[in-house]
């Protein structure tokens, strides 16, 4: 393989988006959900799994207040080494989610486990492999080259879409959910416990494949120090004004916004349930007076 094959996938789809104010984001998406799947195993004494997504979620948020500290700027190595290593770590935890569900169901014996961790592996490996044959085969090379010479043949010609198409992508996807929510309603109420496990542990399993889609950028990490590709700096993150970056500091932060988090979701669910018990209790003295 050629230095050039690689470059062209380095180069390919390349984003200074991403950097670690969105491992601090995450952190406080895995704390939500660990903490939901922990009440869960604590309710039926089961804590294995639940404890070791627990675990990770506290590391990663040390780990992350830990290059805040010691990080200014992302080299371009690093960048990709970041992208991809918290995508693979998206894919982890939300396979140990998965298999949570299985602890705490006790459905299904360890060959259940072992197929789940058998289609991860086997996704993850088709993944990289597919990745990896098409930056041999010079894929990302030949369409890196098309793309320069249609952004050469349209230079003025892209002036986006307006808000019309948009809103009404988000009305169509709105009214889905209504629909989905009434469908989920009605089909749930007739379906089986075992159903019901096996959708949450598949469907676990496939939002984490594929909100790990970047976990490849972990071979434009090793390309990038094998070739010694240049590329920019970024920022490590957007610091807050006045306001000095410690791993105290950041670790308290993430929790802070964790617990308020949680403190809303714990608030709607009792304002949620005395409203329906007042509406329950009140409702047949009203109808009896009429």
């Amino acid at each position: 393989m050629t230095r050039e094959y690689a470059e062209a996938y380095v180069r390919w789809s390349d984003t200074n988006a991403i950097d670690l104010d969105m491992l601090s984001l995450l952190s406080v998406i895995y704390g939500i959900l660990s903490c939901i799947i922990i009440g869960s195993g604590a309710m039926v004494h089961r804590l294995v799994l639940p404890s070791i997504i627990f675990a990770l979620f506290l590391a990663h948020c040390i780990l992350t207040a830990a290059l805040k500290q010691r990080y200014c700027e992302l080299t371009y190595y690093q960048k990709f080494l970041n992208i991809g290593g918290s995508s693979l770590f998206i894919r982890v935890m939300f396979l140990l989610m998965s298999l949570s569900y299985l602890e705490i169901s006790q459905m299904y014996g360890a060959w259940y486990y072992l197929l789940v961790i058998g289609v991860w592996l086997l996704v993850n490996l088709l993944d990289f492999g597919a990745v990896w044959w098409r930056i041999q085969s010079g894929r990302f090379y030949a369409a890196q080259e098309r793309k320069k010479e249609q952004e050469r043949q349209k230079k003025t010609q892209r002036k986006g879409m307006s808000r019309g198409p948009a809103t009404a992508i988000f009305g169509i996807g709105g009214l889905a959910g209504i629909l989905g929510m009434g469908f989920a309603k009605r089909f749930f109420s007739h379906v089986s416990q075992v159903f019901v496990v096996n959708f949450l542990v598949w469907s676990l399993l496939l939002v984490g494949l594929v909100l790990g889609i970047a976990a490849s950028n972990l071979w434009k990490a090793y390309y990038v120090k094998k070739y010694d590709i240049q590329g920019k700096s970024i920022p490590a993150y957007t610091p807050r004004p006045g306001q000095k970056q410690t791993v105290l500091h950041s670790i308290l932060r993430t929790l802070g916004i964790l617990g308020r988090i949680l403190l809303g979701i714990i608030a709607f669910s009792v304002l949620a349930t005395v409203v329906v018990y007042l509406f329950m209790k009140w409702l047949p003295a009203w109808l009896g007076h009429r």
